[in-house]
Formats: C-alpha cells, structure tokens, sequence
C-alpha cells in the first residue's frame, strides 16, 4: 500500500505542478516523505502507529483535494475505500493482539468529510479547476486503486473464513494429541456403514492398550501421551487402507469396507508390531501390548449393536489374556 500510494504521489507532484495547484504541491511532496518514512514504523512492528497516520493523511489530503480542483477530480473515492481499509486493519490488529482502536470510532470522520467536500464542492467554484481529460484520468485512478485495494481485503476475509471454518472442523473432527479422527468423525463411517448394500462387507476393530492405567501410575502421563503418539503411528503405518480414530482414553476404532487383504491377519499383524515396537521416553524404551476385539457388520444391525459386538470381544481379550485378538 506504501509504494502504491508513493507512486500516486509522485505522479500528482508532476500533474499538480504543471497546472499550479501549489497547495496540493506542496501537500504531496510532504506526504512523499511520510509514505518513504512509513515502511520503517513497519519493520519495527508499529502498525497502529501507521494506521493511525495513513488514516489522517488519507483525511487530510482528500479533505483538501476535493475543495482545491472540484469534485469531478474523484479525490472523494478514496474515503470510502478507508472506511474498509479500517476494517481489516482493526482485524490484523486483533489478530496480531496488538492495540487496537476500534473502527467504529474512525469510520465517522472520512464520512463527516466525504460530506463535506460534497456541500462545499457543488456552493463553492473550486479555485484550481483541472482539464475534463485530467479529471477523468484521476476518477479512472482513484476507482482503479479504490476497487484494487477492495477487492484484496474481501478476498482475504474471504480465505481467513474458510481457513478459520477448515480448522475448526478439524479441531472439531479430530483428536489434538494423536491427529488421528475422534469418535464424532467415525459416526460418518457408521452411517455409510448403514446405508451400504448388504453385499458390502465392513468391519469395526476396537483396540485398547494393555495396563495402560499402570504405565500412567509408574512412569507419568506425558510418558503415556508419547506412547499413545507412537501406538497411533503404527496404525497409520500398518493400516493405511482403514478408517482410524481414537475411541477414548487409550481405546481406538479401527473400521474398513471391502478390505484389499484379510482385516484379520492385517489386525493381527498389527498386534504383533505393537508388541515389538520400542518406545523412547526420557532414556529408557518401553513396551506395550494391545488387544482387540473385531466385528464384521451385519445386516439390519444398529449402530449400538456393531459397537457392542466388537466390545464384547474386546473384553473377551482382556478376560482371557490380553495381548491378543478375538473375532
């Protein structure tokens, strides 16, 4: 925005000086310096000290302009694009958490001006009257920086929305600690699940680690949130053809439909890589074992049912051994 004003600048010294409109001559070689000065308060990180002071400068100039050369110049356009201009500021600002004035209390003076210049330009013959093709020239420029500066703010409140709404969903959708899906994320594959044909063979496999309750007593909890990272990881790795969320706590959902290979040996070989895997956590390795307890879906059966029936195999496991899968 700097440099696009500096350049407007610029070229009005040359049109101002040619029609001797010494006033705005001058104003302009002034704000030439402010806006070759502005780029420093930028880099040292004062950006409400510059929007505060591109703000009076835009106020000043265009409240001087109007008056000066006639309301057929278009100076006014410029007013109306800072009230937007003060929007997205007040929004990077708040973003940043940086001091802030709120917009509201700035947006009514480049109104009270637009106004203004507006009364004084149809009562009052301006005193430096520019040429028609000069006029039209500026009008063209101000809509053209107007309409520019316009457009990339909306674009950009634009892709912060969805950016925004893509994160929450995630957040939503997905557990902080592993990255893996959460339970809300797996009622889309149930309710796939429900609405296939019943040819469609699918499967759910509900996995819990071993004695996790005892590891967290013995070695602490980020010991135990640095093995579920790693458990999760080896699903990803050993599954990648499945759905994969965590149920709860240390129980995860493993679900798939028309598997390329057996889900029972996959699931087995899976227990087997959990089983030898070595964990690192504060110079020493550990070890943990899972058990699950796998349930092919079957027709007419209710969500409930699915789950209880993976459930009931699960404890099956754990009845009986642990460190193994039951189906």
């Amino acid at each position: 925005m700097c440099a696009i004003f500096l350049c407007l600048h610029i070229a009005m010294i040359t049109i101002f000086a040619i029609y001797g409109v010494l006033p705005l001559l001058i104003y302009n070689i002034l704000s030439i310096a402010f806006y070759v000065f502005m780029p420093f308060l930028i880099h040292r990180k004062k950006l409400t000290l510059f929007v505060l002071l591109t703000y009076f400068e835009i106020n000043i100039h265009m409240g001087l302009a109007v008056p000066m050369v006639g309301w057929d110049s278009g100076f006014q356009f410029t007013l109306l694009g800072i009230v937007v201009f003060l929007f997205y500021c007040e929004y990077i600002g708040r973003t940043l958490k940086l001091k802030t004035i709120p917009s509201l209390y700035l947006i009514p003076a480049p109104i009270l001006i637009y106004l203004a210049v507006y009364i004084i330009s149809v009562n009052v013959t301006p005193p430096y009257p520019l040429p028609k093709g000069i006029n039209i020239a500026f009008q063209v420029t101000w809509w053209l920086v107007v309409f520019s500066i316009l457009a990339y703010i909306l674009q950009t409140f634009i892709s912060v929305v969805l950016r925004s709404q893509r994160e929450l969903s995630n957040e939503a959708l997905h557990d902080k600690l592993t990255g893996l899906p959460n339970r809300y994320y797996m009622s889309h594959f149930f309710t796939s699940a429900l609405d296939a044909k019943e040819s469609v063979k699918r499967y759910i496999a509900i996995i819990d680690i071993d004695d996790f309750k005892a590891i967290n007593d013995s070695c602490g909890h980020n010991c135990g949130d640095a093995i579920l990272k790693t458990v999760a990881d080896l699903f990803r790795q050993e599954c990648p053809e499945a759905e994969i969320c965590r149920w709860g706590g240390e129980e995860f959902l493993i679900g798939g439909m028309a598997p390329k290979e057996d889900p029972i040996a996959m699931l087995e070989h899976l227990r087997l890589a959990v089983e030898q895997a070595r964990i690192p956590y504060e110079g020493k390795e550990h070890s943990v074992t899972i058990t699950i307890g796998f349930a092919w879906y079957e027709a007419k059966q209710g969500i409930d049912e699915w789950v209880e029936a993976a459930d009931r195999k699960l404890y099956e496991g754990k009845n009986s051994g642990k460190n193994r899968l039951v189906y």
